[in-house]
């Protein structure tokens, strides 16, 4: 059994690491994401307010980034627009070799259902289908057929055991939120976009829902660009982007909660 998971997990990293189809050209072999020059701006005139200001970062395939920022930093923002959720006002993005700004809304909405898988704040599961169903939900969208093995390699992943059959309202927030990350995966995403993922959970729960992102990068290969206020959320991921006044202002590697605490403290002065 543990030489089948093992295979499984293996294959999946080799999904993620595949080429895309278009034989697109990427910035560098390891680059999963990247943002050039970003700007986005609301309101015109003397009302303008620029949310994001010639943001330029890449994220490394196989990595755990988490942005931090004060309230109207525009980390939410950044997050939109690199996903695809936003279209930039100036600049452009690219996600596993497709720049975004070349591409109808379909062909975004295309590329979504491929190649990026969502974690939110307050879950955003369907209530009248079972766990295992809205974790089938990206495959099924997108007409393909469900892999049962990785199916059953993500239920065991994020432990769910005899919970699949239960919809949501049976399920308590951390198991809900732990089939929201199975279903971001389900489709090898080249990147997962994780916005607040533990912001309604209690610290138990959190904890574990952390634990299984940092274990699908470790163990799967899997890219994780994480919105967060938490510190110690912050601290699970491979580097800190901070922003303040839509800028990165610091990128740190691996930094420990008080670092972290102190940095943000820092930009709300």
């Amino acid at each position: 059994m543990r030489a089948v998971r093992r295979a499984f997990i293996v294959r999946a990293m080799r999904t993620v690491s595949d080429p895309p189809a278009s034989g697109a050209q990427r910035k560098t072999a390891d680059t999963v994401v990247s943002g050039h020059e970003l700007v986005k701006s609301y309101g015109v005139g003397d009302a303008i307010v620029e949310a994001l200001r010639g943001v330029t970062i890449d994220f490394p395939r196989g990595s755990f980034t988490a942005i931090m920022g004060p309230s109207g930093s525009g980390k939410s923002t950044l997050m939109n627009v690199l996903a695809g959720l936003d279209r930039p006002s100036d600049g452009w993005v690219e996600i596993d070799g497709a720049r975004l700004d070349r591409m109808s809304d379909h062909e975004l909405t295309l590329l979504r259902r491929r190649a990026i898988g969502f974690v939110f704040q307050s879950y955003n599961l369907l209530p009248v289908l079972s766990a295992e169903d809205n974790i089938a939900l990206p495959v099924r969208l997108a007409a393909g057929r469900v892999d049962r093995a990785w199916m059953q390699t993500l239920i065991e992943t994020v432990r769910l055991g005899d919970r699949v059959r239960h919809v949501p309202a049976e399920l308590s927030g951390g198991e809900q939120q732990r089939v929201a990350v199975a279903r971001a995966l389900v489709t090898h995403p080249a990147v997962v976009f994780a916005d607040e993922p533990t912001g309604n959970l209690d610290s138990a729960s959190g904890r574990e829902v952390l634990a299984l992102l940092r274990r699908a990068v470790d163990e799967f290969g899997q890219t994780i660009v994480m919105v967060t206020h938490d510190a110690a959320a912050a601290a699970v991921a491979d580097r800190v982007l901070f922003l303040a006044d839509g800028s990165i202002v610091d990128c740190d590697e691996r930094p420990s909660v008080g670092e972290i605490l102190d940095r943000v403290k820092a930009l709300q002065r």
